[in-house]
């Protein structure tokens, strides 16, 4: 399962020239982390290098667990079910639940990613321009607020710094995995 990278924004992929570049961003963000996990092995996606800290599985749920947490809360502006709650929130929260996330494959976390990545893709491309630019949040910024365009920007890179810490851990793996006899 790939997401080719591309060189260039689209046009008219979304109703506005907004859409088209945030869809670019979360395009490539997505296509570089998969490729991220090109070669992962189930080893390396539970373990943790110490006690309490993430780990890659638990980085890669936290990844996907936000794509869906953007799209419910700020794109379709719907409460989350209970189900939608227990499901998304602890791997939006991680902290207390650093090292929870184990068990899954590699393979299953590239579904889950590319199912995700449909969905919010779907969405904002749909999406009404007037919507993305509109000043209506106001938790980042308590005087200006923030628009949609800006939190969903912020999606992508939040996945953009995980995929760092995801890289770090592949290589503390190396390093520190238990040497086989």
């Amino acid at each position: 399962m790939m997401i080719e990278r591309k060189f260039f924004v689209e046009a008219r992929i979304g109703k506005s020239e907004v859409a088209d570049y945030l869809l670019a961003i979360k395009h490539d963000a997505r296509a570089l982390t998969i490729r991220y996990l090109k070669n992962l092995t189930e080893a390396e996606l539970d373990w943790q290098p110490f006690e309490g800290w993430n780990s890659i599985a638990d980085l890669l749920s936290h990844i996907i667990a936000c794509d869906r947490y953007f799209r419910i809360a700020f794109i379709e502006e719907r409460q989350f079910t209970e189900l939608e709650k227990n499901e998304i929130m602890p791997a939006v929260e991680l902290g207390k639940y650093a090292g929870s996330f184990k068990g899954q494959s590699v393979t299953y976390y590239l579904e889950q990613l590319q199912i995700t990545y449909e969905a919010s893709r779907k969405a904002i491309a749909a999406m009404n321009p007037d919507l993305l630019l509109k000043r209506r949040f106001n938790d980042y910024d308590k005087v200006k607020g923030s628009d949609l365009a800006w939190i969903l920007f912020h999606s992508a890179e939040d996945e953009i710094h995980h995929r760092g810490q995801i890289s770090i851990l592949r290589k503390l793996y190396k390093e520190m995995k238990p040497k086989q006899p």
